[in-house]
């Protein structure tokens, strides 16, 4: 056989391999990317109350619980224990897990959807055709109760009554942050009123410096998820403390 022959069919073989690669690489990325994309849609429709500890990946670790006896747990809210993780945007830590009780015990909170600022203002919509997805007055939930234990944060709370409520939900889990990211409620995503909006929660008209997977349920909560058009949330009261 040729030897300049036998180069060719060498060549040919490697490209195909390397063309090979090339393609499984590809859905291999493609995998590693949609795999964490949640949407509740292609999920069970209904949940009990109640029903929190669903998301993949998350952890509940019981690090620091110690720290507290349970009668200053009672006296201390979620405000009273922020945590400062302006120099390392990456961190990631345990909300207020501090005030869990050892033992789970029952609550009941309340949880409304809004997106005031950009009902009122629909010049602000950069999205067409999302304009039915959002109300006159704002409202996409009103004030509902949420059944639960201690043991459940405000993205579980968030989770069951959209999905009890037939409200579309998708959000993704960040494992750098340890928690899950709100992408989109009722079809409204993150930049459709511009590029410094997205969703934001609020608990007890504070706006609590960590994410909504780390936020550990007390009674009597009542959590407001916004939509925001400005960077930070200045729109929706958001004062940066």
């Amino acid at each position: 056989m040729d030897e300049q022959f036998k180069k060719d069919i060498v060549r040919k073989l490697r490209g195909q391999r390397i063309y090979r690669w090339v393609v499984w690489s590809l859905v291999i990325v493609v995998l590693v990317v949609t795999i964490p994309t949640l949407t509740i849609e292609s999920r069970d429709t209904k949940l009990p109350d109640g029903q929190g500890n669903i998301v993949i990946g998350s952890q509940q670790d019981d690090s620091g619980a110690g720290e507290y006896t349970e009668a200053q747990k009672s006296q201390l809210t979620a405000e009273d224990i922020k945590i400062d993780n302006s120099k390392d945007p990456t961190a990631s830590n345990q909300g207020n897990a501090a005030l869990r009780p050892k033992v789970a015990q029952d609550v009941t909170v309340t949880l409304e959807i809004r997106c005031d600022t950009l009902s009122q203002d629909m010049s602000k919509l950069q999205t067409p055709g999302l304009e039915p997805y959002i109300p006159e007055d704002g409202v996409i939930l009103p004030p509902t109760e949420y059944k639960g234990t201690t043991d459940n944060t405000v993205f579980d709370a968030l989770n069951t009554l959209c999905r009890n409520n037939d409200i579309h939900l998708e959000f993704t889990y960040a494992p750098v942050f340890q928690a899950n990211y709100i992408q989109g409620i009722n079809y409204l995503y993150e930049f459709d009123g511009g590029p410094s909006s997205g969703w934001q929660y609020r608990v007890n008209g504070w706006f609590p410096n960590y994410g909504c997977s780390s936020y550990y349920l007390k009674d009597g909560d009542h959590i407001l998820w916004a939509y925001t058009c400005e960077g930070y949330g200045a729109d929706i009261g958001n004062n940066f403390q």
